[in-house]
Parts: C-alpha cells; structure tokens; sequence
C-alpha cells in the first residue's frame, strides 16, 4: 500500500482536486481514475491495487456526481431545499424536515453546482445568477434551481431540487367526497374553463394533471408551459415548452400558434405574464376547455389577479378594470382553490358587478 495516500491524505486531496478543476475545463467526461493517475504522477509514485483510494473516490463522486444531494431523495419528498453546505430542508407530503449536511465544505458546495451546471450545458454566474433546469440524479427526474451566492448577503449558493412525478395522479389522492369528486367530474366532461390556484407547493399542478387524466382520448389537448411539469400520457397530447430567451418561443406566442391547431382543450402551466391575454381572448370567442394554474390566497383573489394581469399586460389601455373583470368572469367557469395539498374551494362563477366578482360556493373544505 502507498502509505503517502494516507498520511499525507490532505495534501494528497488537495492536489487531486486541482487536478479535476484542470481536467473537467476539456472534457465534463473525465473519469475518477484519470484524475488519480494524473495526481500519483505528479507525486512520482506508482499505482498499485492496495491503494486506499476511498477519500478521494467519495469526494469526486460528491463533486463530479453531486452524490451527496441523493442521500436526501430517499423517502417521499415534493422538495429538497439545501440553504448552504450544512442546511437541509427536505419538504414532503405533509411535513418539513430539516437536516445538517456533513463531509462537504463550503467551496466544494459551490463547485459541485457549478460543475452540475456544466454538466447540463447551463449558463450559472455572476452575469445569470438565477437558473433552472430538469436534471436526472440516480434515477429519478427532478427540476433543479440553482441561486449564485453573488445574490445573497451571507454569499451562499443554494439549490433548490423539485420532485418531478412521471406516474398520472389519481383524483383519489385529494381524498375527497362523492359531492365534491362528482362536481370535478363534471367540470371536465362539459369541457368548462377552469382556473386552479393557490399559493406555492399547494399542489396546483398535481390536481391538474389529475384532471388532464379525465380527458376523453379523442379529444386533442395542447399544452403550454415554461417549466416542464405536466408529465401526461394522453396520446391525442402536444406539448410546447417556452423559452423567455429566444424569439417566438414565450408561452404568448404558443397560445396564439395553438388556436390554429384545431385544439379541443387548451391547458397553460401556470398564468403569470403576458399569456393571460390570448388565453382570455381565447375563452371569449367561444373556445371550451381550457385550463391553467395561477398563484392567488382564494378562489375569489384568482378571479382578480388574472384580471390584473390583462390589465397589466393588454396593449388596450382603455379598457376599465371593470370591464376587464366582467370579461373574465364571463368566460372563467369554475375556480378550485389549493392549499397544502387539499382542495379548499369549489367556485362556480356566475358573473361581476363592475369590479366585484359574483361566485357560488359548490364545496369548501
């Protein structure tokens, strides 16, 4: 055995982590043991099948492989949230729990995303402090969100890993009633304009690809979204993914293309910016079906933000608010609110009176 490995194990460590940084600037292919031969080489030893090389091993699959990040997807979990090298927050079903990460500083904290990055060909740095991308660790498929530590004050990165379901939840996980689950039902089978909302993680997108799962297979469903998260297996399905960086490609533009694609349903991930506009002209020359989620604290908040939104972003800037919320809820039929994983609210909308929306309250949990 090459005792220098052991005994100078830190010394040793630290010349084969300079060897990776050199390496992975050629190829993000690199392998463990290319790494070790170029670092005994440097050291004029010898490689010999009794080197203890688990020190090295654990820390470059850590780093190459984010090996540590695994340790926590164990269990159920809708999201792991690590704050620093020493924080966990593992968020699940019902609970969060917290846990002290061990074994990895701080900078190697922060090279690990960075080669994560690279490795999925995205840009993350001072310049774009803000990135997101769907990533495969182990076998599960996960939507990974990294924050540069240049936009914090106590300088750390933070990654935030998103739980991506590729089974089609069932209604049954909502655990509801016969009153409520038929009202759902029934929503979908006469192709109503709905809006589902609720505050982060309230489980908005889990009821909407529980309701997508309704949908007769004849029917030809369009979906637009900006974060790929409505995984559904319904075959008569087209799928658009926006992207803010290239022309043409926003959700705005998709939902304008889709109305030529004879669409039976047209579902949009999420309502937050000029994509409301389309989609609510869209409802009001007559169009069934439609679907999107959006972040509001109750059925009758959802019915006023997304008028605020068309507001915001109509090139009409004529048209009273009033007007605006007498156009919405005489297309939006039915409101279900969301929190912590619980439908809260069932709302048939009836109608507005200037800038207050009229809604009949068909279930609150």
């Amino acid at each position: 055995m090459n005792n220098l490995l052991i005994d100078y194990q830190h010394d040793v460590l630290i010349l084969f982590k300079n060897n990776y940084r050199r390496l992975i600037t050629k190829s993000m292919n690199v392998t463990f043991n290319e790494i070790f031969e170029a670092t005994m080489m440097e050291l004029n030893i010898k490689r010999s099948s009794t080197d203890d090389t688990h020190f090295l091993e654990k820390w470059f699959n850590n780093i190459h492989h984010q090996a540590y990040l695994l340790n926590f997807t164990i269990g159920a979990f809708t999201e792991i949230i690590f704050h620093s090298n020493k924080s966990v927050q593992v968020i699940g079903l019902h609970e969060k729990t917290n846990f002290e990460l061990e074994d990895i500083d701080s900078e190697d904290f922060q090279l690990s995303l960075e080669v994560l990055a690279l490795k999925n060909q995205v840009s993350w740095n001072f310049q774009e402090p803000f990135s997101s991308f769907n990533v495969v660790l182990g076998d599960l498929n996960l939507r990974a969100t990294l924050i540069h530590y240049s936009t914090s004050a106590n300088l750390k990165s933070k990654v935030f890993l998103r739980s991506i379901p590729t089974n089609t939840p069932s209604l049954d996980l909502f655990k509801l009633e016969e009153s409520p689950l038929s009202i759902l039902k029934n929503i979908i089978a006469e192709k109503k304009n709905v809006l589902i909302s609720g505050g982060t993680g309230s489980g908005k997108t889990t009821l909407l690809r529980s309701l997508l799962a309704l949908i007769p297979h004849d029917e030809h469903l369009i979906v637009l979204e900006d974060t790929y998260e409505i995984l559904n297996h319904h075959p008569g399905q087209t799928s658009f993914l926006a992207n803010k960086e290239q022309n043409n490609k926003s959700l705005k533009d998709y939902c304008a293309y889709s109305l030529r694609m004879s669409p039976d349903r047209l579902i949009v991930g999420e309502m937050r910016s000029t994509e409301v506009v389309p989609f609510l002209l869209a409802m009001n020359t007559g169009h069934k079906g439609l679907m999107s989620t959006i972040h509001a604290s109750s059925a009758v908040d959802a019915l006023s933000r997304i008028s605020l939104l068309f507001s915001l972003f109509s090139e009409s800037n004529d048209i009273s608010f009033a007007l605006v919320t007498k156009l919405v809820c005489k297309n939006v039929d039915y409101v279900i609110h969301m929190e912590h994983k619980k439908i809260i609210e069932i709302c048939r909308v009836i109608g507005s009176d200037a800038e207050t929306p009229f809604y009949e309250r068909l279930y609150s949990a």
